[in-house]
């Protein structure tokens, strides 16, 4: 698949587009929240039974894709990396939590997992996390990563701001069972410059990880949470432009 700069921009710049344009005879969209900028890419003809060619990486974009101060996090920890986080006003689990969260039924466990979008783990309870709660995040693809694959496992209190920071910015890019790289790329008040280059960079990680490069790529698509679904093809973009 022929991917460009400009006919990247051109999709981003349709989907905003259309996620606020008025069909004849209906109202004027209106959404009561800051939209999301989603995008997908469908891959071919790659063997995901070959460990070489599956994804699982925590990926940092050049810009936030939250406007919130701190992101989706709990900190799992113990003494100083732990008064860190609660002084940074963060969600936490010490020991004394983790084996009550472990007597709680399996249902609450599994709500629990969902509440946030990351974990930060100090590094020395892992093995607790391990024990724990791995068969709860494993699944959801939360379990925290070292580095170079994530960021979610923490060494000092130091580490703590650093991460925070990291997780405005953090994807998570996985292909596993299916071939379909699933992100969002930001919020639709976002300059269309800072979406288009966390799209940009989007395309040039998966792109490099596949063993044709682009030529793995079947299709992309980029739309905003209510908008209409734009194929990134030129062919596509010339037909809803006529329309």
């Amino acid at each position: 698949m022929k991917v460009d700069d400009r006919l990247l921009k051109k999709s981003l710049n349709a989907a905003i587009d259309y996620s606020v344009m008025q069909k004849e005879g209906k109202k004027p969209k209106t959404r009561n929240f800051d939209e999301s900028v989603d995008f997908m890419i469908n891959l071919k003809d790659v063997d995901l039974k070959q460990p070489q060619n599956r994804i699982d990486k925590e990926l940092i974009l050049p810009h936030d894709i939250t406007n919130a101060e701190k992101p989706s996090i709990c900190v799992i920890a113990s003494d100083e990396v732990l008064l860190k986080a609660k002084n940074l006003d963060l969600d936490t689990l010490d020991q004394d939590d983790l084996e009550q969260l472990n007597r709680k039924e399996k249902k609450e466990k599994k709500k629990f997992v969902k509440e946030y979008k990351f974990f930060v783990v100090e590094a020395k309870m892992m093995p607790l996390v391990a024990r724990y709660l791995a068969r709860f995040l494993g699944p959801l693809g939360k379990m925290p990563k070292p580095f170079p694959a994530g960021y979610g496992i923490i060494q000092s209190p130091d580490d703590l701001e650093t991460v925070i920071d990291r997780y405005k910015r953090v994807v998570r890019i996985q292909v596993k069972k299916h071939p379909i790289v699933q992100v969002k790329l930001g919020k639709k008040t976002m300059e269309n410059e800072a979406i288009l280059e966390n799209m940009k960079t989007v395309v040039d990680y998966v792109a490099d990880q596949m063993p044709h490069k682009y030529n793995n790529f079947k299709s992309m698509y980029v739309k905003t949470t209510m908008g209409k679904p734009i194929k990134i093809d030129e062919d596509f973009l010339e037909e809803i432009e006529v329309k």
